[in-house]
């Protein structure tokens, strides 16, 4: 039965339902979907109150089990209305899963997401919509085979939503380990023709030698020392352990000093209390940590107009929480999108820059794995400057 595969999202049902105005909301004011409206002259007002709302009130009947799956009436009129406007089927397809997209965001919102509630939405969504697709395909776009293919990537792409995060930061790390080794290797490669040129001309001694040796084995030690950061900092921790956040801290700045670096931005940390832990997954800490900088170096990037580019970290200690806080100067997020940011697959950065992920794991990570708190303002500090600041609260062990 439906029931028994939608645990989670019945027992919500009544309380998500009763937010329906703030998914029609969420829905009809995607990019996306207000994109093909007007694109084709579609008006809004007639879109929302004549069909959308009524899909949702479809929606939510298949969940109760008052409706029948792929039974909407007004599905069959609202198909006859885009085949109208000459909508093509991508674009058929972009509207209807982006109602999907909206119950999942209007959940975080109100703090009751979790992926199994993610799948219950999905699985109803791809039953409702493969199912009224199949049953008008032939008489309006022969969309069943791409249905099929579609619902398959939509699944694939909630499976991986954390692991997309995890290689978008390799890519920065391999970069990093590259910069790191270009050093000891030229150091291991002066050493070597030293030591071969002191042997040729027959004045190669037995100190100089052990201590070249000695010399090679540090750097050899240096660069595996390098690996296993890389190794460590990608493995999932199973269990909770206390670890060192200022260590924390530390280790993955190291890791990018050569893109902050590179992009001319000074880090600015400021002094601190050390040796204070918590209690948590020191890996996931750690990849939080790296995706807030990541973000901060690619909005001082992005904006050519600040001259002086920064980053400041900040971390205390105060009724036994542990704070830190990581400001930029890149004039901050509009205060529109400022409760959106933490969102999944919420995004401000151009088309293939950027997946709404990052945040959206950061937070899960911080609020739901180490019962901490996580959130963005916007603050002004050295020289009136605006920029993003992100709060991380943990507490002390």
């Amino acid at each position: 039965m439906l029931k028994d595969k939608i645990p989670t999202l019945i027992l919500v049902c009544e309380e998500l339902y009763a937010q329906e105005e703030a998914i029609l909301e969420y829905w009809v004011h995607t990019n996306t979907v207000i994109n093909v409206l007007t694109k084709h002259n579609i008006d809004m007002n007639v879109f929302k109150n004549d069909y959308a709302v009524k899909i949702l009130d479809y929606y939510f009947g298949v969940v109760n089990q008052t409706k029948e799956i792929g039974d909407c009436p007004v599905m069959a009129a609202f198909l006859e209305m885009l085949k109208e406007h000459d909508i093509s089927a991508d674009e058929l397809f972009d509207i209807c899963t982006h109602a999907r997209k909206s119950m999942i965001s209007v959940a975080f919102d109100m703090g009751i997401a979790s992926k199994e509630l993610f799948r219950d939405i999905s699985y109803v969504f791809d039953l409702n919509f493969k199912g009224v697709l199949q049953q008008y395909s032939n008489t309006i776009y022969k969309l069943e085979k791409q249905i099929e293919v579609e619902l398959q990537e939509n699944r694939k792409k909630d499976a991986v939503m954390f692991q997309q995060a995890r290689l978008a930061q390799m890519g920065e790390m391999i970069s990093n380990i590259a910069h790191q080794w270009r050093q000891p290797i030229a150091m291991i490669s002066a050493i070597v023709q030293n030591t071969h040129m002191k042997y040729t001309l027959g004045k190669l001694e037995s100190e100089f030698f052990n201590k070249s040796t000695d010399d090679v084995k540090k750097l050899l030690s240096q660069m595996s020392s390098t690996i296993s950061d890389f190794q460590n900092f990608f493995q999932p921790n199973k269990e909770k352990a206390k670890f060192c956040v200022e260590n924390s801290i530390t280790e993955t700045l190291d890791l990018i000093d050569f893109d902050l670096k590179k992009a001319n931005i000074q880090l600015v940390r400021f002094p601190y209390v050390a040796g204070e832990n918590v209690l948590g997954y020191p890996n996931e800490f750690a990849q939080t940590i790296l995706n807030l900088f990541s973000n901060a170096k690619d909005a001082l990037i992005e904006n050519n107009e600040v001259q002086n580019r920064y980053i400041h970290v900040r971390s205390s200690v105060d009724n036994g929480r542990v704070t830190i806080t990581i400001h930029d100067n890149a004039g901050g997020i509009p205060e529109n999108i400022l409760d959106k940011i933490f969102n999944p697959y919420f995004t401000t950065k151009e088309e293939g820059k950027g997946t709404g992920i990052g945040l959206y794991m950061s937070h899960q990570i911080i609020e739901k794995n180490m019962d901490g708190r996580l959130c963005a303002t916007n603050e002004t500090i050295l020289e009136n400057q605006v920029g993003a600041m992100f709060t991380i609260s943990l507490k002390k062990c």
